[in-house]
């Protein structure tokens, strides 16, 4: 997934201005960043949080940060495994934990336990039953022809959470959530028709951002079933999105984790995924 968005909690916090004599003494946190799927490996990607400084701190040091040598450990109560660092392309930050030694099973339990230095952290998430996607449908955009809107149809259930996650670019291998794409089932009708928007990417320029798609885009729609630790998560993310003008400024919310020992998300999920190009989309749909 990523999906992984605590590492952008540790960005707002770097890049805000405060003034040095008011500055609390630093303490370093394990921020953790996990997600199981139902058929899916874990992945897990571990940083230690920056401190707030009134000094700019530039994307090129963030690997400082990164945590690379820790003991991650997954289990479902039968098996246990040890998940393997290494250097992933199509991730920020480039170093993941995972394995493919344990796949997620919908409606079982999967425990994470982190051991590094000082650090210990444990988490546990079970996966719902995955959602389906019935329908996407695509048209312009109003006001711009040469962006796209997409909505998604499927059915919702009342006790269930769902997220909306996105991914552009071929060689791109992580997802982002679509902004404002959180929903409890509680306030969807049983087929329910929900727009799917671009996520904002960290790595990009702020004013070049817009929530819609190209003509050429390359992407794939995850629609996903929560558990209501990770709804929790990605509601309060989507909602501090909606309400900052900048990401880059201090967070006007604090985001729920499920963490014992650090901060972040450990979350199970039950995925659909579709894969398509709008262009060919739309010449196949005429």
């Amino acid at each position: 997934m990523k999906t992984n968005i605590c590492f952008l909690m540790l960005l707002l916090a770097a890049l805000t201005g405060c003034e040095k004599d008011v500055l609390p003494p630093h303490k370093s946190i394990l921020v953790v960043e996990g997600w199981i799927e139902d058929e899916g490996f874990p992945v897990v990607i571990l940083t230690e949080s920056l401190p707030v400084s009134q000094e700019y701190t530039s994307l090129d040091n963030i690997s400082d940060y990164l945590v690379k040598w820790a003991k991650v450990t997954v289990s479902d109560g039968e098996q246990t495994e040890v998940l393997i660092g290494k250097y992933e392309k199509g991730y920020f930050p480039p170093y993941v934990y995972t394995t493919s030694r344990i796949k997620g099973k919908a409606g079982r339990t999967y425990t994470l336990t982190v051991e590094y230095g000082d650090y210990y952290a444990t988490a546990a998430t079970t996966i719902p039953e995955p959602p389906a996607i019935d329908n996407l449908s695509i048209k312009k955009c109003a006001d711009v022809d040469t962006l796209y809107q997409i909505d998604l149809t499927f059915k919702s259930k009342p006790s269930k959470y769902y997220q909306i996650f996105t991914r552009v670019g071929a060689n791109n291998r992580q997802f982002i959530a679509s902004y404002l794409g959180s929903y409890d089932g509680k306030v969807l009708t049983p087929q329910s028709t929900l727009p799917v928007y671009k996520g904002y990417s960290k790595t990009g320029r702020n004013s070049d951002y817009t929530p819609y798609f190209l003509y050429n885009d390359t992407l794939t729609i995850k629609l996903a079933c929560l558990d209501e630790a990770g709804f929790k998560f990605w509601d309060s993310y989507s909602k501090n999105l909606s309400l900052q003008g900048n990401l880059f400024l201090a967070s006007y919310v604090n985001f729920p984790s499920n963490i014992n020992g650090g901060i972040g998300y450990w979350c199970g999920m039950g995925t659909d995924t579709k894969n398509l190009i709008v262009s060919k989309w739309l010449n196949e749909n005429k």
